[in-house]
């Protein structure tokens, strides 16, 4: 009888431990193919979310969205775009996919470029994650 329960167990883990493994092995999808819920200027975002943070939640949060603006600064080893006016006390942070960080070598402070990502809310700046640029 304790051999059963014992076996049971074991069995129970061993089933466990393997969706525990596939679900940490699986991927997730890129936001290439799928269409924004919203398309606005970065100037735009850090206002909205300046204005009303609350209300812009509701809003954007966990949504995909697409963002036009200036390039503020770059962190090419990192992957990390910040959209914005240089003087702005907030920008639009934007983390890019893992997969897509050499894309940014060939852009520097200044150039106007179109992210699109999933905002996942404001603390210092606008945060973006899986972000990706669009042509």
């Amino acid at each position: 009888m304790i051999k059963r329960i014992l076996y049971g167990w074991i069995i129970l883990f061993i089933i466990l431990g393997a969706i525990g493994y596939f679900l940490y092995q699986l991927k997730t999808g890129t936001v290439e193919h799928q269409q924004p819920a919203y398309q606005l200027t970065a100037t735009e975002l850090l206002a909205a979310y300046q204005e009303d943070e609350q209300k812009a939640n509701e809003q954007f949060l966990g949504k995909l969205i697409e963002v036009r603006g200036a390039i503020n600064l770059l962190n090419q080893e990192d992957g990390f775009i910040y959209l914005g006016e240089p003087t702005a006390a907030a920008t639009i942070s934007c983390t890019l996919d893992s997969s897509l960080k050499s894309s940014i070598r060939l852009l520097k402070a200044g150039d106007t470029v179109s992210i699109k990502g999933f905002c996942t809310g404001y603390l210092i700046d606008v945060q973006i994650n899986r972000a990706q640029l669009l042509p």
